[in-house]
C-alpha cells in the first residue's frame, strides 16, 4: 500500500491498491484536512488495514471448501484476525463486511437457509481478481495529475508505477484534460532535489548525514535522525534530531550542501513531539523553546472584515465581537515567532493587536522603523 501525507497548503490522503494488495477499491482518494508528510503506515492507516486485512481473510473463508454457519464463520474469522494481531468482531460486524461484499462487489455468497444454513461463495468468485476498469483508471489518474500540480514534487513516481502496470492490464489509454485547477505558483525553491531521500530516511527510519549552511553560520556536517517534512510557504523543512541531542531542529532543505548520505548509527525514535499536534498553534515551523502558546486579541477594520472572516488568519481564530462600524475582534492562541509578526504586519493597518502587550509592542516598533524608511 502507498500512503502519501503531506502538510502544506493543498493536501491529500491517497490510497493505491492493484491485484497484489489488499483488497479494497481499486483506487480511492479523499480530501483531508491539511495533514503532516510522515510514513505511519500502522498509526494513520490503521482502520483502513483493519478492514482490508478482515475482508481478505473472510473472503478465503469464504472461497474454502469447509461449510460454515454463521457462528463457525464469526469464530474462524477472528482466529485469524487474533492471529495477525487484530482485533476480533461482532457479528453484526460481519454480516456488515458481508452485505458489503454482496453489494459493493457483487459477491455471490449463498444466504442460510434451513436446508442450507451455511454461508459460502455460490460461484468461483474472488476479491483479489476482481477488475479495474477505465473509470478507476481515469480517477487515479486525476489524483496524481493534481497531486503534481500541488506539491510539484517527484514522490509520485512509484504511484505512477502502479498506474502504468493497472493500464497495461485492461489495454487503455486515456489521454491527459486541460488544465482545469490552477494552483497559485511560486519561484522554484531549492532544496526539493533532497525531497525523496529525506521522505525515504523518514519511511525506513534511517539516520542521515550532510552538510548543512544556515544563515549567517559556517557550513558544517550535521547527523540527523528525520522524523518529518513540513512544507511553509513553497520552503521544505526537515523537523529531526541532531545528533544524540534531546532537541528538535528545524532544517531547511534548500540550505543543505551536496550530498545526503545513510549513516551507520542507530535510529533514535521520535520521543520529542506528536506530529498530529505539533504545529497546531503556530505559523510557520518556529516554535519557540520553554514558552506556550499565547491568547492574541485583535481588531481588524471593516474594510479588511469580511476577508479575515472568510480567510482566517490561523485556525485557531475566534470572532469575538462584531462591531456597529464594521470592525470586529478576534482571537488567535499561538505561539509567538517571526512568522506570526510577519503575517500580522501583511494586513497592514487595518489590523491592530490589542493583547499581549509584548505582540503589540514588537508590531509597534516595526511601524516606527518603517516609517522612517518612507520619510
Amino acid at each position: 500500500m502507498t500512503a502519501i501525507f503531506l502538510q502544506a497548503s493543498f493536501s491529500f490522503y491517497l490510497v493505491v491498491n492493484d491485484t497484489n494488495m489488499k483488497p479494497m477499491d481499486a483506487a480511492c482518494l479523499h480530501p483531508l484536512k491539511p495533514v503532516i508528510l510522515f510514513m505511519k503506515r500502522s498509526k494513520i492507516t490503521h482502520e483502513r488495514r483493519h478492514i482490508g486485512d478482515r475482508l481478505e481473510i473472510l473472503d478465503e473463508l469464504l472461497n474454502s471448501n469447509k461449510k460454515r454457519n454463521y457462528s463457525v464463520l464469526l469464530d474462524d474469522l477472528n482466529e485469524k484476525l487474533e492471529s495477525i494481531g487484530e482485533i476480533p468482531v461482532s457479528e453484526r460486524t460481519l454480516k456488515y463486511d458481508i452485505a458489503y461484499l454482496v453489494e459493493k462487489k457483487d459477491a455471490p455468497v449463498h444466504r442460510p437457509t434451513k436446508s442450507d444454513p451455511n454461508i459460502y461463495y455460490s460461484q468461483k468468485f474472488s476479491l483479489k481478481t476482481l477488475p479495474v476498469d477505465e473509470d478507476d483508471i481515469a480517477l487515479l489518474k486525476k489524483a496524481i495529475a493534481i497531486l503534481k500540480k500541488a506539491t510539484d514534487i517527484k514522490l509520485t513516481k512509484e504511484v505512477d508505477a502502479i498506474v502504468a502496470r493497472l493500464q497495461n492490464k485492461i489495454y487503455t489509454n486515456i489521454e491527459e484534460s486541460n488544465t482545469m485547477i490552477a494552483f497559485e505558483e511560486h519561484t522554484e525553491a531549492k532544496g526539493k532535489e533532497y525531497f525523496d531521500e529525506i521522505f525515504s530516511a523518514i519511511q525506513e527510519k534511517s539516520p542521515v548525514r550532510f552538510s548543512y549552511k544556515p544563515f549567517n553560520k559556517d557550513e558544517r556536517e550535521w547527523l540527523v535522525h528525520p522524523y518529518m517534512l513540513k512544507e511553509y510557504r513553497n520552503r521544505w523543512f526537515l523537523i529531526g534530531r541532531v545528533g544524540n541531542n534531546n532537541v528538535l531542529s528545524n532544517i531547511r532543505l534548500d540550505s543543505i550542501k551536496g550530498k545526503i548520505k545513510n549513516s551507520v548509527e542507530p535510529f533514535i525514535e521520535n520521543d520529542m513531539f506528536d506530529p498530529e499536534t505539533y504545529f497546531n498553534n503556530v505559523i510557520g515551523v518556529t516554535i519557540p523553546k520553554e514558552q506556550e502558546p499565547l491568547d492574541i486579541l485583535i481588531k481588524v477594520d471593516a474594510s479588511s472584515a469580511d476577508y479575515i472572516r472568510t480567510k482566517p488568519i490561523h485556525k485557531s481564530q475566534i470572532i469575538k465581537n462584531e462591531h456597529r462600524d464594521g470592525s470586529i475582534k478576534l482571537e488567535l492562541k499561538l505561539f509567538s515567532n517571526y512568522e506570526l509578526t510577519s503575517t500580522l504586519m501583511s494586513y497592514g493597518p487595518a489590523l491592530e493587536v490589542i493583547k499581549p502587550a509584548s505582540i503589540r509592542k514588537e508590531m509597534k516598533e516595526l511601524y516606527e522603523q518603517g516609517v522612517v524608511k518612507y520619510k
